[in-house]
């Protein structure tokens, strides 16, 4: 009896082995197909926000440009205007350092020749005594001008510093003429001062704009938003797809 029930059991263990074996798969690549669809339908969803941007000064945009222009511009994130502000800040900067040697320059070479053709020392003299210089022959000749006019209070002493002679009337008109470039040249660079001015006035409107602008920008705000989804499985060749979204 015990040998005809362990026989049966055995007939049934073998008769149901497939059915187990193929259940057994069935389950497997349920599980499996399951966990591909899963990863064929995952989204992940990421957020990029930009770096948080506070509003700008409009009053630090104009000091910086009035200290150096164009940096007004370049605090607004708008140097593409800036930049020709400093390049003509440069430029002028240097026409009037130009401006200034070459009238130092003259200015010396007057005083060279002054006192070389009239025994006239310029150093250390007001300006008018130049002028004086090279409008009259010689100190007495000024003297006597000043005289007659009643204007004794301008009167130079002979014997001083300030006495004069030219050696000829060709040489006084020489002189008045470098002067009187050394002059032009000097009143130049002074035009040059108001170029400066000018360019400050500019730069400082350009970069309250500026300014202004980033501002609205900032306060409108954006937001950058990325998705990516993982692609693939049963259905199709694995992949990723990326997709963009940017709201204002």
């Amino acid at each position: 009896m015990r040998r005809q029930h362990l026989s049966s059991r055995l007939a049934l263990a073998i008769l149901l082995a497939p059915s187990i074996l193929l259940s057994q798969v069935n389950i497997r690549q349920a599980l499996l197909a399951q966990k591909l669809d899963v990863q064929e339908n995952v989204r992940v969803d990421l957020r990029l926000q930009p770096p948080a941007e506070s509003p700008k000064s409009v009053v630090l945009a104009v000091v910086y440009s009035v200290l150096l222009p164009g940096m007004g511009d370049l605090y607004a994130d708008h140097f593409q205007a800036g930049k020709y502000y400093v390049m003509a800040d440069v430029g002028l900067w240097l026409t009037y350092a130009g401006f200034r040697v070459e009238a130092g320059w003259l200015k010396q070479d007057a005083q060279s020749f002054a006192l070389q053709h009239s025994a006239a020392s310029l150093a250390q003299k007001d300006a008018q005594y130049a002028v004086n210089v090279g409008n009259y022959s010689s100190v007495d000749a000024y003297n006597q001008a000043k005289l007659r006019n009643g204007e004794y209070d301008k009167l130079y002493d002979p014997r001083s510093s300030y006495a004069w002679s030219w050696d000829s009337d060709a040489s006084r008109l020489a002189f008045k003429s470098r002067r009187t470039r050394s002059d032009e040249v000097l009143r130049n660079s002074e035009f040059v001062l108001g170029g400066l001015v000018l360019n400050r006035i500019v730069a400082a409107l350009s970069a309250w704009r500026a300014t202004a602008l980033f501002n609205e920008r900032v306060a409108a705000g954006s937001k950058v938003k990325m998705g990516l989804r993982v692609t693939g499985g049963l259905t199709g060749p694995p992949g990723i797809q990326l997709t963009l979204q940017k709201t204002f």
